[in-house]
Formats: C-alpha cells, structure tokens, sequence
C-alpha cells in the first residue's frame, strides 16, 4: 500500500497578490501552511511580523485594526476603513479553487498612500483578513535587506578589515 503523496509545496507571495489603486506592496512573509490568524498562533504571527520589521502589535486580536472574517473565496476584501500610509495585513485562504495551494496565510507590509478603502485579491478562496495597523510613517518599517545584500555587506567588512590590517603592518615596518 502506497503512502499518501506529498502535499506540493505552497506557493510564494509576491507584490501581485494584492491590487488596489495607489498601493505598493513592500514585503511579505508567506503562505505559510495554516490558518494562522487566530489566538493559538499569536506568537508565528508575531514573529513573521518581525521578520517584515513590525514588533508593534501586543498580541491581542481585538486590539488589531480590524477584520474581516467569512470572506467566502472574494477576490474584494474590504476592512470597513480606509487604509493610509504604511499598513501591514495578513489574509489566509482555504485550499478551493483558486487559491495559493492548501490552506494557507501571507502577511503583507503595504504603502497604501493616501487612502485606500478596497483591495483587490489575485486569489479565491479567501476565508478571513486582519488589518494589523494601518497609517504608520514611512519611517517606522525597517527593511529587512535581502541575504545577498547581508552577504555583501559582510565580505565588504571583511575587505576593509583586511585593508586597515594591512596598512598597520605596512606602516610597523617603515
């Protein structure tokens, strides 16, 4: 008797997910297998937040900016107020027709400038949406840089590094 196949893998957000007017996706985090916008997850959501450079959020889903639940596969997901500035939600979806794979959540850090009171989905099977915050300042998001930019960065240290120790020993023995 075979085994069950292996579930295929999830697929990997991207900055076309999400469609609004005005909107930039900066970064997300995701699918991650699940449904992780609930309580017994707060700490995977909290981290993968981090990860996206947001450590403002307590914990707590009733002190989020609001959701949006029984979304019913929408591809319209509509938070009942208007997004501005930078603003960081997490959508999970079931595993029907249209969507990223098995049920599964991605978490997206947003620029939605002046105001945006709809998003556009490039997936069906929405189930539930959180607005963790919205209005945030350019400035309050760090990026998280990317590990070519880590490994460049470090291999530069180690060049200057290498040069600084290299003029102490040429200068020693002038």
């Amino acid at each position: 008797m075979a085994g069950k196949p292996p579930a295929p893998p999830l697929a990997t957000c991207s900055s076309t997910d999400i469609t609004a007017p005005s909107a930039t996706i900066l970064a997300c985090s995701g699918f991650k297998e699940g449904n992780l916008l609930n309580q017994p997850h707060v700490s995977d959501d909290q981290a993968i937040l981090a990860s996206l450079g947001y450590t403002g959020w307590d914990g707590k889903f009733k002190d989020t900016a609001a959701s949006a639940s029984s979304l019913g596969g929408s591809q319209t997901l509509d938070f009942g107020v208007a997004l501005s500035g930078i603003s960081i939600i997490a959508i999970h979806y079931g595993g029907g027709t249209n969507s990223p794979g098995r049920e599964s959540t991605a978490f997206y850090v947003l620029d939605a400038a002046q105001g945006i009171s709809q998003l556009h989905l490039a997936y069906g099977a929405s189930s539930n949406a959180v607005l963790f915050v919205t209005g945030l300042p350019h400035d309050v998001i760090g990026t998280v840089p990317e590990p070519a930019t880590w490994a460049t960065m470090v291999g530069g240290f180690g060049l200057v590094g290498g040069q600084m120790r290299r003029r102490r020993r040429t200068s020693a023995t002038a």
